[in-house]
């Protein structure tokens, strides 16, 4: 067994339509974060704006929101076990092999940040990767308990977070707002706040208009906000579902030995988790999230997000199997370059919403940002069909295996 890069003929192809399925369901999710001030995004959008952005907004946290960056996360540990096995079958060792990938998708990751766009999630996910490795010994029982424990806590923590909403940002009388104020000295005014007036207004005329340090302050602050976040609640439903992943190797879920696994959650735990998502929604177009029953249903909605990505990876994968998932071949091109995909989406929203494109920032309705989000993955799409008619994978997956193998093996 060879311990360098996989070949086209070693690859899953259900992976790969699922990686490609699930940045459909990312980039629909992140388009209010690239076209929308942070604070006006914070809350869903469910109980501000017209009919149909409202519409739009909970649609959005029913049917994607968080549900297909989990599938994204079990991906993610399915693997880096995978290599783990591989390596450690050739004989080569996998720790320092992870480690440098880690290391190197970090670097992708912060280069995202202060070129592009704050909502970056490479950088998280080397973080969380650098944990993971070393779980990877543990037995895969014990690393399904863990990742129960974490996607528990997390959600019991987001569900507080809800709580702390209801006290809202504090009321400011729109008199005493200083709209002169830009960059830094804006956020310094905001007192860090994302939701406050001051903020907001100095936001768009960044983002809008530039110039790139306003523009590069507000990327940092509001990246560097959502770590801290992340750190008592996502990253550890990440870490989570990353573990559930790895699982799934070792059990080999995706094999002839898991696919009656997969036929019980088709049928059980997804119809089980939209049921749970929906009920979710409804109580948040009624309550709002900032309300006890909000709270409620926040953690409703992170146990629903989990069983739909855990239904959703058990049908797709089934129907991949069977040949009859259908556009399988645009979303396994779009998967075997996920890195590239990843961050070409963010290239072509930058390009349409930050100053040094057409500024389009905060001027596209919600539910136009959905729309636009379908055309800019079908632009990427068409982009990785094209390239992969040509090579065997992306630039910037060739890029990160060529540093993570220190150049020993050039990719075909």
């Amino acid at each position: 067994m060879i311990s360098g890069p996989l070949s086209p003929s070693d690859r899953i192809t259900s992976i790969d339509v699922l990686r490609g399925l699930a940045l459909l369901g990312i980039v629909i999710v992140n388009a209010a974060y690239f076209g929308l001030p942070l604070g006006g995004v914070l809350d869903g959008g469910i109980g501000a704006g017209s009919m149909s952005d409202r519409v739009t907004a909970i649609l959005v946290v029913v049917f994607a929101e968080v549900k297909f960056i989990s599938i994204f996360s079990i991906l993610f540990g399915f693997g880096l076990a995978m290599q783990r096995s591989r390596r450690l079958a050739a004989n080569t060792g996998f720790a320092a092999f992870g480690v440098r990938r880690m290391l190197l998708l970090a670097v992708f990751g912060l280069l995202h940040v202060l070129t592009l766009w704050y909502g970056d999630v490479l950088f998280l996910y080397a973080g969380l990767g650098l944990l993971l490795i070393p779980m990877l010994c543990l037995d895969a029982s014990v690393r399904l308990v863990l990742a129960a424990v974490m996607i528990c806590g997390a959600g019991v923590f987001v569900g507080l977070l809800s709580l702390l909403g209801m006290m809202g940002p504090p009321i400011v009388d729109p008199s005493t707002v200083d709209g002169s104020l830009r960059g830094f000295d804006a956020i310094l005014e905001a007192q860090g706040d994302p939701t406050r007036p001051v903020w907001i207004d100095a936001e768009v005329a960044a983002f809008r208009n530039g110039p790139f340090l306003d523009a590069l302050t507000f990327r940092i602050s509001s990246w560097a906000l959502g770590q801290i976040i992340s750190i008592f609640g996502f990253a550890w439903h990440v870490l989570g579902m990353a573990l559930i992943g790895s699982w799934m190797h070792d059990r080999d879920f995706f094999g002839a030995g898991g696919s009656v696994l997969r036929r019980r959650m088709t049928f059980t735990v997804l119809p089980g988790g939209l049921l749970l998502s929906i009920a979710a929604g409804m109580i948040f177009w009624v309550e709002g999230k900032a309300s006890i029953p909000g709270a409620v249903a926040t953690l409703i909605q992170n146990l629903s997000a989990v069983m739909i990505a855990l239904g959703l990876v058990s049908l797709i994968s089934l129907r991949v199997d069977a040949g009859r998932m259908p556009l399988s071949r645009i979303f396994s091109a779009v998967g075997r370059m996920s890195l590239t995909a990843y961050l070409l989406e963010s290239v072509v929203f930058s390009a349409l919403m930050l100053h040094w494109g057409l500024g389009w920032f905060d001027q596209i309705s919600r539910t136009g940002l959905v729309g636009l989000s379908l055309l800019v993955y079908t632009a990427v799409a068409l982009f990785c069909l094209l390239w992969s008619r040509r090579f065997a994978m992306g630039p910037m997956e060739w890029l990160w295996r060529q540093g993570a193998y220190l150049g020993t093996r050039r990719p075909a």
